[in-house]
C-alpha cells in the first residue's frame, strides 16, 4: 500500500475539486486533499499543512494559478506543482513548465490526472534524495578538506615516480617551502643525501618507512604512512606523516643519557641495585659486588632477602611493602652477609612504574655504613654510662638533701621554743621541695625535664603531713596541665609554691577547714602563670606583701625575680598571681 499523501487543491468549483478527488481514488492513491481558492487560505497551507503535492486551476475569481505557483517555489520549491485547467492552451502550459511547474492536465482529459501525479511524486522523490546525496557528499568533501587542511601531522600526494600533486598545510610547514616550488619536486628532492635511495615500487603495496630529509641544510625525520589508491587507469600514491624529529633527538639524547649513567654508576662508590617485587636482583652495580664479594653473575637473578640479618628481616619487609603505596620511596638500614661478614647497608629505595603505572621494579642506592654503626653504638654505650651516672647524682642529691632534713628534724626535737621549732620545719619543707626535683628527675624517662604536676601533688603530700593537715577538711583544687618544665625553672618554682602553700596552712585556716585553689598553665607568649589563692580568713588590714620583714615574702620575691617573673596581689581575694618564663640552662665552670 502506497504511504498516505497530502494533496492541496486550488479550485473555486467544489465539483471540479470532487471529480479531482474521485479520479486519485480511481487510480489507487491513499490521499488527504484540502480545497482552497483564496490565496490566504493557500499561502496557510503551503507554510503550515506542508502538502506532497499542488493541484491548481489556471484562473480563479480572487486568486490564480500563476501566483500560486510562484508562492510555491518561494516557499516549498521541492514541492510538485500541476496546473489542473478547462482553459489552458499549448503555449500558456509550455509557459508553465519553463517557470517550474511540473505538469499540466485538461478538466476534460482528467483519465490523465493520475499518471501524471504519480509521475510528479517520483520525480519529486528522486530530485529530493539527488538533493540529499549531493548535500552529503559536499558535507563530506568539506569534512574531508577540513581534515586533510587543518590536520597537525603532514599529508602528501604524490604520483608514482614522487612528484608531488597535492598537500596540507602542515606539510608544507614541515618541509618548509611554498606550494608552487613543492608542486615542481619529487620527494627524492628532499632526502638527505646519507639516506638510502627510495625505490618507489616498494611503496605499491602500502607500508611505514622513515624518511631522513634535508630541509634547509638541517636533518628532520618523516614518518611516512603509505595508501596506494587506484584512479582508473592510474595511481596515487597518498601518504600521512608524522614528524619524528624530536623523538629522534630525544632517543638519541636518552642513549647518551644512558651511557652517561651507565658510566656514572659503574664508577660511584655508592652501590646500585635493581630487583623485582620479589627480591630477586636484576642489576647490579660493581660497587655492590664489590661489598659483597660476589661476581656479577653470581648475584644476578639471585634473591637478596636470604643475605639479610634475621632481626632485619621484619623492618626489610615492610619497607618492600612501604614501596608499593604513594610515595614509593623508603629509607631502611640492615645488616647484609657478605664475603668478610655482616656489614650495615643505608638505601634509599624507589618503586619504578611502567607506563600504565604498574609496579615494575624497584631501584636501591646503598652505602656501607657499618663504621658509622659502630662509632654510634659506642656514643650510645657511653650515652647510658651518662645516664646512669646522671641518675646516681640525683639520687645521691636527694639523699643528702633528705639527710640535711633529718639532721634539722632532730635538731628540732631538742628545741622546746615553738617558734624555733617552726623555722627549723620550715627549713626541712623547702629543703624536701628541692629533693623532691632530684627525686623525679631520678625516676624520670627525660632527666632534662619534670613532670611538674606530679612533682606539686607529691610536694603537697609532703607538706600536709608536715603540718599535720587533715585533707578531708582542707581540700586543695589543682589545676595543672601536662607542664613539663627544666630543673633550672623547677627548683625556685617548686619553693615559691612551699612557700605560698606552708603560709596558707600556717594562718589561713584556724579552724582547721578550707579549700585552697592552686593553676599552674602556659600562656600563647610561652610565659607560665602561677595562681595560689584560698577561701581561709582574710590579710591583716596592714599586711603589705611588698613592705614585709618575714622570709618567707622575702624569699618569694627572690625567687620571682631569680625567674624574671613578676607577682601581683590581690587581697581582697586572697589570690596571688604570678608569671614568669622557663630558665634557659646556663653551663658552669
Amino acid at each position: 500500500m502506497e504511504e498516505e499523501i497530502k494533496v492541496l487543491i486550488l479550485e473555486d468549483v467544489p465539483l471540479d475539486a470532487e471529480l479531482i478527488e474521485r479520479e486519485l481514488r480511481k487510480e489507487g492513491f491513499d490521499f488527504t486533499s484540502h480545497r482552497v481558492e483564496r490565496e490566504d487560505e493557500y499561502v496557510r497551507e503551503v507554510e503550515e499543512w506542508q502538502p506532497h503535492i499542488i493541484l491548481a486551476d489556471h484562473s480563479l475569481p480572487q486568486f490564480d494559478g500563476v501566483s500560486a505557483l510562484h508562492i510555491a517555489q518561494e516557499k516549498s520549491s521541492h514541492t510538485p506543482f500541476i496546473f489542473v485547467s478547462g482553459k489552458i492552451g499549448e503555449e500558456f502550459a509550455v509557459e508553465m513548465l519553463k517557470k517550474g511547474a511540473t505538469d499540466y492536465v485538461l478538466k476534460h482529459n482528467l483519465s490523465k490526472l493520475g499518471y501524471a501525479v504519480r509521475r510528479a511524486l517520483t520525480e519529486a522523490q528522486e530530485h529530493l534524495e539527488r538533493k540529499i546525496a549531493q548535500e552529503a557528499l559536499l558535507e563530506s568533501e568539506k569534512k574531508y578538506r577540513a581534515l586533510f587542511e587543518k590536520t597537525k601531522n603532514p599529508i602528501l600526494v604524490f604520483t608514482e615516480d614522487g612528484t608531488f600533486t597535492d598537500f596540507n598545510q602542515a606539510a608544507l610547514d614541515f618541509l618548509e617551502t611554498e606550494p608552487i616550488k613543492l608542486l615542481k619536486h619529487k620527494i627524492h628532492h628532499f632526502l638527505s643525501p646519507e639516506s638510502d635511495p627510495v625505490d618507489m615500487k616498494d611503496w605499491s603495496t602500502g607500508r611505514i618507512v622513515e624518511l631522513p630529509l634535508n630541509i634547509n641544510d638541517e636533518l628532520k625525520i618523516l614518518e611516512l604512512t603509505i595508501t596506494p589508491v587506484e584512479l582508473g587507469e592510474s595511481n596515487i600514491i597518498f601518504g600521512t606523516g608524522r614528524d619524528l624529529t624530536k623523538q629522534k633527538r630525544m632517543e638519541n639524547a636518552l642513549k647518551e643519557s644512558e651511557e652517561k649513567y651507565r658510566l656514572l654508576v659503574e664508577n660511584q662508590t655508592d652501590m646500585v641495585v635493581k630487583f623485582d617485587p620479589e627480591g630477586e636482583v636484576l642489576f647490579a652495580s660493581p660497587s655492590y659486588c664489590e661489598v659483597l664479594g660476589r661476581t656479577e653473575e653470581s648475584i644476578l637473578g639471585s634473591n637478596f632477602l636470604p643475605l639479610v640479618h634475621q632481626e632485619d628481616q621484619k623492618k626489610t619487609h615492610r619497607a618492600l611493602e612501604k614501596l608499593h603505596r604513594p610515595p614509593y620511596v623508603v629509607f631502611l638500614e640492615h645488616r647484609l652477609l657478605t664475603m668478610n661478614g655482616w656489614r650495615w647497608i643505608a638505601w634509599a629505595d624507589k618503586a619504578i612504574m611502567d607506563e600504565n603505572g604498574k609496579l615494575e621494579a624497584f631501584v636501591g642506592v646503598g652505602r656501607d655504613i657499618t663504621e658509622r654503626k659502630l662509632a654510634e653504638d659506642r656514643i650510645m654505650r657511653s650515652l647510658k654510662e651518662k645516664e646512669l651516672l646522671l641518675r646516681e647524682i640525683h639520687h645521691r642529691v636527694k639523699n643528702n638533701l633528705q639527710i640535711i632534713s633529718t639532721l634539722l628534724s632532730l635538731q628540732s626535737s631538742q628545741i622546746e621554743d615553738q617558734e624555733v621549732i617552726d623555722l627549723y620545719r620550715e627549713s626541712q619543707n623547702r629543703i624536701l621541695s628541692i629533693a623532691l626535683i632530684h627525686e623525679n628527675l631520678y625516676h624520670s624517662e627525660d632527666l632534662t625535664n619534670i613532670n611538674f604536676a606530679n612533682y606539686v601533688q607529691n610536694l603537697i603530700d609532703d607538706l600536709f603531713h608536715s603540718y599535720g593537715v587533715d585533707p578531708d577538711k582542707i581540700q586543695i583544687n589543682m589545676q595543672i596541665k601536662d607542664v613539663k618544665i627544666g630543673i633550672e625553672t623547677a627548683i625556685p618554682g617548686g619553693l615559691i609554691i612551699n612557700e605560698l602553700i606552708s603560709n596558707t596552712l600556717k594562718h589561713a585556716f584556724p579552724q582547721g577547714e578550707g579549700e585552697i585553689y592552686l593553676e599552674l598553665s602556659k600562656k600563647d607568649d610561652d610565659k607560665y602563670l602561677l595562681i595560689v589563692r584560698d577561701n581561709g580568713n582574710p590579710f591583716p588590714h596592714e599586711f603589705k606583701f611588698d613592705d614585709t620583714d618575714t622570709l618567707g615574702m622575702k624569699l618569694i620575691s627572690s625567687l620571682v625575680n631569680q625567674l624574671d617573673g613578676n607577682i601581683t596581689l590581690d587581697k581582697d581575694n586572697k589570690e596571688f598571681k604570678i608569671e614568669f618564663e622557663e630558665l634557659k640552662y646556663k653551663e658552669r665552670i
